[in-house]
């Protein structure tokens, strides 16, 4: 049997998400139904990270076995001819048998998009969250830099989803405007449920002056999770890179 690594990219939009559901469309299932047509057995494919409803990727990690002697680099252009155009593997490599794509993940990155003016964007609106008003991002950053670090970020997690610790180690967390643009970067050994878009969010009350920048760290440290409010939207989030 061959372990086969793939590089997955895709469009969040209409899906229920990475993780397969009988009765919702899911990135998983897709992926999982092309790989069936094209080698004409039973895969199921492992991901490095369970990517929520909406949220996009350019960099998903994942792989599969199968005893079908099919070179590993035509399997691109083979399977993306049977995936919706929202679905595009981007390059496949034959791996060790114990690879395994979430297990051996060392870090995953994420970018959120903000697009902050008042008008709206008929070409970005599926990828970035729009709010108007200027966002400050120097007390973004000055925010950013007390969750930096391993801390237990309980209080940027939402219901739903048990986990044995809610300590994580947040390898990297930065903002920065390109025009209208303001881009988040955050990286961490594994993410909480939510806690990528929680943290934005947090973010974003700072930027538009509803927090000072010190009370993210004293969130943190109380395990204040009321205090953040909702999740920034799926939309503007994307998996770009796991590290191994």
């Amino acid at each position: 049997m061959a372990n086969i690594k793939l590089v997955v990219e895709y469009d969040g939009t209409g899906y229920c998400g990475w993780q397969r559901q009988s009765a919702r469309p899911s990135i998983q299932g897709e992926l999982e139904a092309a790989l069936v047509r094209l080698l004409k057995e039973d895969i199921k494919v492992t991901a490095a990270g369970r990517t929520d409803a909406g949220v996009h990727a350019l960099g998903q990690v994942v792989n599969f076995r199968t005893a079908r002697a099919m070179p590993a680099e035509r399997i691109p252009r083979a399977v993306n001819r049977l995936l919706p155009r929202q679905v595009v593997v981007k390059c496949a490599q034959e791996v060790g048998d114990d690879f395994h794509a979430r297990r051996m993940a060392t870090s995953r990155r994420y970018q959120y998009t903000i697009l902050n003016r008042d008008e709206p964007s008929a070409l970005l609106g599926r990828f970035a969250y729009q709010t108007g008003g200027a966002l400050d991002v120097a007390a973004m950053r000055e925010a950013a830099s007390g969750l930096v670090g391993e801390h237990d970020f309980a209080a940027f997690q939402a219901a739903g989803s048990p986990t044995a610790s809610t300590v994580r180690r947040l390898r990297a967390l930065r903002a920065a405007r390109r025009g209208d643009l303001v881009i988040v970067v955050l990286e961490a050994d594994s993410f909480l449920y939510q806690m990528a878009r929680i943290i934005v969010a947090a973010l974003v009350a700072v930027g538009r002056g509803e927090l000072e920048p010190q009370a993210v760290g004293r969130i943190r440290e109380a395990g204040d999770r009321a205090r953040i409010g909702p999740a920034a939207p799926a939309h503007g989030l994307c998996l770009v890179r796991v590290t191994y």
